[in-house]
């Protein structure tokens, strides 16, 4: 009995093969972390681009915005082929607007909501109090538009948190060049 307990002859091995399925899976796992921090990072470089691009005159044109938002569609394609690149532009009358989302108004009673007789800034001129105070499309001179792409694609790790469907955003905020004075957005009274 005991030469067979000094033996170690495929201890090594067995080590090995307790060991093997957590280091494949951490660098598996990092593999995939990385992939999904590169496509990220190329995205939020092509976005920037995008909405430097559409921030310029001629950009109005849906000719010009497709040929901008294919670039960034081919720019994902060639990391990851098959995924899904949706846009939404949305433009608001000013910084602050794009950062509150809601239309300014005087909330006379504090409770949310724009009320009969209170004042508000119609910064979409709907002639309506609006909760999202943006309009959809790029927008008018000197408006700031926010660029969103959502990227959306199956993972291509078979195991874990990130099996199934991976959806990447970014987002920028530009503002238009001043090719003609913007309008000051009208004060209205909620009805």
């Amino acid at each position: 009995m005991r030469p067979f307990l000094r033996d170690t002859r495929g201890a090594a091995l067995m080590e090995f093969a307790i060991v093997a399925p957590v280091l494949l899976t951490m660098i598996v796992g990092g593999l995939g972390a990385g992939h999904t921090l590169y496509v990220q990072s190329v995205l939020d470089g092509e976005m920037q681009k995008a909405a430097r691009d559409m921030s310029l005159e001629d950009a109005s044109a849906e000719a010009r915005q497709a040929a901008i938002e294919d670039r960034v569609r081919d720019q994902v394609h060639k990391l990851v082929k098959g995924a899904d690149v949706d846009f939404e532009l949305t433009a608001y009358h000013d910084y602050r607007d794009a950062d509150a989302k809601v239309e300014e108004y005087v909330d006379g009673n504090h409770d949310g909501t724009c009320n009969k007789g209170e004042s508000y800034v119609d910064a979409n001129n709907n002639n309506s109090w609006d909760r999202e105070g943006g309009t959809t499309g790029i927008g008018g001179s000197k408006d700031v538009v926010l660029l969103k792409a959502i990227v959306s694609y199956a993972s291509f790790l078979p195991f874990g948190q990130t099996r199934g469907q991976m959806n990447l955003t970014s987002t920028t905020l530009l503002r238009n060049q001043p090719s003609s004075d913007q309008a000051a957005a009208p004060l209205r009274t909620c009805a």
